[in-house]
């Protein structure tokens, strides 16, 4: 067997371990290229000062992710005859949770609060899966466009990133769909 490694991912911070780098965070979702061994990792990687845009952009994309959650939440609580539909759910929701620390890390804030009162999930999976791709879209297309408003590497890294992430979301609905439609 070969040796374990501590990897870390450069998006949220959090730790790995295993004997080889995981094709996606496991955490936040970021994709291989953003994952490193811990040794390589910057330990001031958030000592950062963000400019006014970029704490706008920073607020916007908590309310995204804040929304997102919710949603994922309330879905992840519907029944299903295999549980595979809210599970995948749940773990969206998680994700959409690293996704809040992160932003509060840049921001230097506490991660915002996700309210307790849930959107009501629609009846249908398919209306669900839909929604979830309009939602992911809508937030991969902000974290673009706010890549391109950074100015601080830093932040750039971490939309680049994650509009990733949010482009992977919509892969995984896409393949949910299908499983719906069952």
């Amino acid at each position: 067997m070969a040796s374990a490694t501590v990897w870390r991912c450069r998006i949220c911070g959090d730790s790995y371990l295993g004997s080889n780098c995981p094709s996606n965070c496991p955490f936040c979702g970021s994709r291989k290229e953003h994952i490193v061994p811990a040794s390589d990792f910057p330990p001031d990687i958030n000592d950062i000062q963000v400019t006014d845009i970029e704490r706008a952009d920073l607020l916007h994309a908590c309310q995204l992710e804040i929304t997102n959650e919710t949603f994922y939440n309330a879905v992840g609580a519907m029944g299903n005859h295999n549980d595979l539909l809210p599970s995948a759910f749940r773990a969206l929701a998680k994700v959409e949770r690293e996704h809040l620390s992160i932003f509060g890390k840049l921001l230097k804030a506490p991660t915002p609060t996700v309210p307790t009162n849930p959107i009501r999930a629609q009846d249908s999976w398919v209306a669900n899966i839909a929604q979830s791709k309009k939602d992911e879209g809508i937030a991969s297309t902000f974290y673009r466009d706010a890549a391109k408003r950074a100015i601080t590497p830093r932040v750039k890294e971490v939309f680049t990133a994650l509009a990733e992430v949010e482009e992977d979301h919509i892969d995984i609905d896409n393949y949910l769909t299908t499983i719906a439609e069952q």
